[in-house]
């Protein structure tokens, strides 16, 4: 971050990534992120209700639910309900579910203490415009005005559906946010949008863009009424680290995608806006990564954090985060497989919590 103190930023991260008990920090009047930001430890038993089970917050194995959205049920941090979207693949008479196939329907889930979903999910959103190509996927949802958006990634682009009650949406015609042929992006279709509210009322889309081979990147745009969106900058918001001196390589060496942007506040009141992303290095390694910046509506870099804030030493895959901030702590869900058996091979949303010693109350 390219402020009064270049250093300082970068240092609060690094502290972050080592240590889950790192309290408010202030340095020439910055405050900087504290715990609360990562690293995430998974969820344990007795954590969990409505017969989830720890670290997994959302799991069906026919249905193959994932790729979290998260929206404070009532706009008060302080109060825990959630009203949980996600992709899913319905289910198709004589067939066996396959959880490699494309989502074909958002459905949303409620979670009264924020992480322990309900059984009784509701069918939001289903392909039926042609650009979608017979799919919808990777909500991302944000609350503007009276209305509630759901930003989706379909295959032609990032589309938008609107709602008043958050259970009936009505779709934006066209994709908001398409291919784009003249930039860095060489004609790529997005995906994966995670879109933020500032302060201002405007908005910011940060969103997946695939490279040449199994490669992503991360793009930015901003938009003041949600709707028409002008991408930012000539190059990524984020790109793979280039790696360094040491033995080892950058956790996100190889592959930064699904980002997930939430914006917090530090003792202060100073507005940091935070990314979440799903990263892997270039040894197939799969995380989650954190990047960051003060101004969170300028264009100044993202500040990425030193180490992963999730999924560590993990063989379970995890991406496509989501990040949802109450006071004292922060949750993180995230698509990953089910568990480490071979009859677990398939997605399911995890759950964590930072700092790491927070006691949670009872489900």
């Amino acid at each position: 971050m390219r402020t009064g103190h270049p250093g300082s930023f970068l240092l609060a991260l690094a502290l972050l990534s080592g240590c889950a008990t790192l309290a408010d920090t202030e340095t020439g009047g910055e405050n900087l992120p504290n715990a609360a930001a990562g690293p995430f430890r998974a969820l344990r038993a007795g954590e969990l209700g409505n017969l989830r089970s720890a670290p997994n917050a959302l799991e069906d194995d026919e249905t193959f639910p994932r790729d979290p959205a998260l929206l404070d049920a009532d706009g008060d941090p302080a109060t825990p309900a959630v009203f949980g979207y996600f992709s899913m693949t319905p289910e198709v008479p004589g067939e066996d579910p396959d959880p490699t196939a494309p989502p074909g329907a958002i459905v949303r889930y409620g979670a009264e203490d924020g992480r322990s979903f309900d059984r009784a999910p509701l069918v939001v959103l289903t392909p039926e415009a042609p650009w979608e190509g017979g799919t919808v996927g990777a909500p991302s949802v944000v609350r503007v005005g009276d209305e509630i958006y759901l930003y989706y990634a379909a295959a032609g682009g990032i589309g938008l559906a609107r709602s008043l009650d958050g259970g009936v949406f009505a779709r934006v015609p066209g994709a908001v946010l398409g291919p784009d042929a003249s930039g860095w992006e060489a004609g790529a279709v997005p995906r994966s949008p995670g879109v933020v509210v500032l302060d201002d009322g405007s908005l910011r889309l940060f969103y997946e863009v695939p490279g040449p081979g199994d490669t992503a990147r991360i793009g930015e745009a901003r938009s003041d009424d949600g709707v028409t969106w002008t991408r930012i900058g000539d190059g990524p918001a984020l790109a793979p680290a280039l790696a360094g001196e040491g033995a080892e390589p950058p956790y996100d060496g190889a592959w930064v995608g699904a980002p997930a942007p939430v914006l917090v506040r530090s003792a202060e009141g100073r507005s940091i806006l935070r990314v979440y992303y799903a990263a892997r290095d270039t040894l197939g390694r799969a995380v989650i990564g954190l990047a960051a910046r003060f101004d969170p509506g300028s264009e100044k870099p993202l500040e990425r954090a030193v180490s992963p804030v999730f999924g560590s030493g993990s063989s379970l895959g995890p991406h496509e985060p989501c990040a949802l901030v109450h006071p004292g702590h922060t949750l993180l869900f995230s698509t990953q497989r089910a568990g480490r058996t071979k009859g677990a091979n398939y997605p399911a949303v995890a759950a964590g919590v930072a700092p790491a010693d927070v006691s949670l109350p009872a489900p």
